[in-house]
């Protein structure tokens, strides 16, 4: 891949904010309720539930037992990015969005207006080096002083690994899925980098809400968000929205090419 204008790597960077390689399933109508109850994590026994098919959602786990796209059922308001309008979505009654003034960054806080749940997503350009597993812990730092914790950790998930994207190019990433004084948070970070380019790109995803309610904001606001943002009507992600999912485009960040 060449190298990037100013323009074209705010483009670039805000497109691989999805974790590379996701396969979401566009889910069908119908058995609902107790497939969501009885559901497991494929890949984490210790969750089960809603929050199960969300943390398999969120690593690239195919799920169908939501039983319908989720959708915001009332609208609160809509969201526009002020410097990058496709950063766009409604959100429902009780969350306030606030947009990400990190440095280089391009993202929001949507935070519920009692401060005690949040759904992040931001895209940082980051002059430097830094490992997935560093993010995360930043991470959840953030969210505990957010949410006033200061009691144990506990570690119910965890997934990382590397992929390579195309010549040159390489993601690597790292999740986790924890709780702490009474709540739930579920994060994942991927860092992407492009040979010669000397920065990397730090997409994060966090969201963390009571335990009691994480189920609840799942279904009604984390998800129908990511939705919003993540899916082409075929339940794959397209990053470069060309029109071909990434599983069929050789150049998924490009979409001059396909």
């Amino acid at each position: 891949m060449t190298s990037f204008t100013t323009s074209q790597r705010a483009r670039y960077f805000f497109l691989i904010l999805i974790v590379p390689g996701m396969l979401f399933c566009t889910c069908k109508k119908n058995g609902t309720a107790n497939k969501t109850a009885n559901a497991t994590s494929h890949i984490c026994g210790q969750v089960t539930g809603v929050e199960a098919i969300y943390w398999d959602l969120m690593n690239g786990v195919p799920r169908t037992d939501l039983g319908a796209v989720p959708t915001i059922t009332t609208i609160g308001g809509t969201y526009i990015h002020p410097t990058y309008a496709p950063l766009t979505f409604i959100y429902p009654p009780g969350y306030t969005p606030q947009t990400d003034g990190t440095s280089g960054a391009v993202g929001v806080n949507l935070i519920r207006n009692d401060n005690k749940a949040i759904w992040r997503y931001t895209s940082i350009f980051y002059s430097g080096t830094a490992s997935p597993q560093q993010v995360l812990s930043n991470e959840v730092t953030q969210v505990r002083a957010f949410l006033h914790s200061t009691g144990q950790v506990t570690t119910l998930c965890s997934q990382q690994g590397t992929l390579p994207r195309a010549v040159g190019i390489t993601t690597s990433n790292a999740s986790a899925y924890i709780t702490f004084d009474g709540f739930s948070a579920a994060i994942d970070v991927t860092i992407t980098t492009e040979t010669g380019l000397g920065a990397e790109q730090i997409n994060i995803v966090t969201t963390a809400a009571p335990t009691a309610d994480f189920s609840n904001e799942i279904l009604h606001t984390f998800l129908p968000i990511d939705y919003q943002l993540l899916y082409t009507g075929s339940g794959e992600v397209d990053s470069d929205g060309d029109g071909f999912p990434d599983s069929e485009d050789n150049f998924p960040f490009d979409s001059t090419k396909h």
